[in-house]
């Protein structure tokens, strides 16, 4: 009996010892086998560096069909009483306090119109134009804006302020570089405006005929839909082009007056302003410019008897910035060396050493690249149109744009 009990002792352990050799055996198989497909579902399960390579690549290319979504103007604007009245334009609390029967839209300042819809800068290019405009809207549904720019390894800063303060409101930016460029194709494998990048189609070559190129890959394009251009430095008005897509009878095409920054927004040129960049509907773009954004962005275009265009911006309510050399020392004397010398007039820097040293002195002492024409500085808590909203609620990520480190006084004030 005893010798029984013993073997039954023993016959027990090894039973527990090879149950415990086949869980860790099941154990080791299952990390040995990452990727297992059923033969019924067909489901795979990937392993989980390949699924973030698969999130890395967000951005579009010209082998993929795009989708414009559809989206309505009623969430951006709230009833009051028996008006409609758009929610950015208006002084939502006086409304709520109000009293006597009020029945109109409040509007906050800097906002226009019986809905309170029209931003400053707009209104004021209506009033100066002297044109019979009748505008019209809210439309049911917004506008698609299809945004186009350049991006190079020199205006990377400016692209990545645009991308981000008209993100909310643009529905597809088409961004491209030179042909065998791939300085933007590597920022944007390297999460490049990566909340955004979901609305970014990128492309090479020299802007010829682009237009014509990506239109067919664009689905539900509708003739009403806006398209808009502008060059390496501008950065145009935000609340400017909501209105150009909640409303209509607009002029067109649309050109923007900017206010002309250098260095950083803490210098503004001394001719305040420069016109440039363009907009209009994608019918008119069609009709009047054979689809070629070169001439949309020509600024003869508006000169042209041909055309009733409108002009958004002026010496007090610009219709966006336009950034020139921002950027740091190096980066700028690095831009000059890649272009000819009628960039500048260089006879006027009396054949100095265009060198980091010689930019930073420009910088502090406020002198344009001429190293004459003295810059008028900019304040940055007195002006309203001191830099886009973007970048004043991210000053950490943009201090050297909004404050002239190279000035004691301006450091120690920033």
């Amino acid at each position: 009996m005893y010798i029984f009990r013993l073997n039954l002792r023993k016959v027990s352990i090894g039973i527990l010892l090879f149950g415990q050799l086949f869980l860790l055996f099941l154990y080791f198989y299952s990390q040995q086998s990452p990727i297992f497909q059923t033969t019924d579902s067909r489901i795979s399960f990937l392993k989980s560096e390949d699924y973030e390579n698969e999130l890395q690549t967000t951005y579009h290319s010209l082998n993929s069909n795009i989708i414009l979504k559809s989206i309505k103007t009623r969430q951006s604007y709230i009833d009051f009483n028996s008006s409609l009245c758009f929610t950015n334009g208006s002084d939502l609390n006086s409304m709520r306090l109000s009293t006597g029967g009020k029945w109109k839209c409040e509007c906050l300042p800097g906002w226009h119109g019986t809905d309170c819809g029209q931003p400053e800068v707009l209104w004021r290019a209506i009033l100066s134009s002297r044109k019979p405009v009748k505008i019209r809207g809210p439309r049911t549904f917004e506008r698609r804006l299809i945004y186009v720019f350049k991006v190079d390894r020199f205006s990377e800063y400016v692209a990545d302020i645009r991308i981000n303060e008209l993100g909310p409101i643009i529905d597809l930016f088409i961004l491209y570089e030179d042909d065998n460029a791939d300085f933007l194709l590597h920022k944007l494998g390297n999460k490049f405006c990566k909340e955004y990048q979901h609305k970014i189609l990128y492309m090479q070559g020299d802007g010829t005929n682009l237009w014509k190129k990506v239109k067919p890959f664009l689905k539900n394009l509708r003739n009403d839909d806006i398209i808009l251009s502008s060059g390496l430095n501008e950065i145009p008005n935000k609340d400017a082009l909501i209105f150009l897509k909640f409303y209509d009878h607009w002029p067109q095409p649309i050109k923007f007056r900017y206010r002309w920054s250098v260095f950083g927004f803490f210098w503004v040129h001394p001719s305040k302003t420069i016109t440039g960049g363009g907009a209009c509907t994608i019918s008119f773009l069609k009709e009047s410019f054979n689809n070629k954004l070169s001439l949309l962005t020509d600024n003869k275009t508006l000169s042209s008897p041909l055309y009733r265009g409108l002009i958004l911006g002026d010496l007090n309510h610009y219709g966006g910035w336009y950034c020139e050399f921002c950027n740091d020392p190096l980066r700028i004397v690095d831009f000059l060396s890649t272009k000819s010398k009628n960039v500048i007039n260089w006879d006027r820097v009396n054949h100095q050493k265009i060198d980091s040293s010689f930019v930073e002195d420009l910088i502090e002492n406020g002198v344009y690249m001429d190293g004459k024409s003295e810059l008028w500085k900019a304040h940055k808590y007195h002006d309203n149109y001191f830099a886009p909203k973007f970048v004043l609620e991210h000053d950490w990520k943009y201090d050297f744009l909004l404050v002239n480190f190279y000035s004691k006084l301006d450091y120690y004030e920033g």
